[in-house]
């Protein structure tokens, strides 16, 4: 029961995937850029990071795996900062570009977004890399 969770969120990222191109629906491109705090010499600033494509059926399913991939990006920084102390890329938000680069992340909607964002942060937050010894 305990291996379960490790196998969650990578199966649940899989399904989304499987149901988007099974739908028989186009695909569209998006664009996710993540802004993060990086140092630059003697002062940390807030950057934008290379843009990520993703391919999703819809505005919703975009904003899905986008989201996702934000909270992936903040546990990862966490676990970082725990083990070492003060590091830079510090994740602060994302953008989430349709194919007329118009930043859709805080305009889409859907139904139970809010429940939808929950969800993801709990499976992410249970995540654990298991480290093979």
């Amino acid at each position: 029961m305990e291996n379960r969770k490790y196998f969650i969120l990578p199966i649940f990222i899989s399904l989304l995937a499987v149901l988007s191109a099974c739908t028989g629906k186009s695909n569209k491109e998006y664009n996710y850029i993540e802004t993060a705090m990086l140092t630059n010499r003697d002062t940390i600033v807030p950057k934008e990071k290379k843009p990520l494509q993703i391919i999703a059926v819809s505005d919703s399913d975009a904003y899905i795996q986008a989201y996702t991939n934000f909270c992936l990006s903040n546990k990862s920084y966490d676990s970082e900062f725990q083990k070492s102390g003060s590091i830079s890329g510090k994740p602060l938000s994302f953008k989430l570009l349709n194919k007329e680069l118009i930043d859709i992340s805080k305009s889409v909607t859907f139904l139970n977004k809010e429940r939808w964002e929950k969800k993801i942060q709990e499976k992410v937050l249970a995540f654990e890399v298991k480290k093979e010894e």
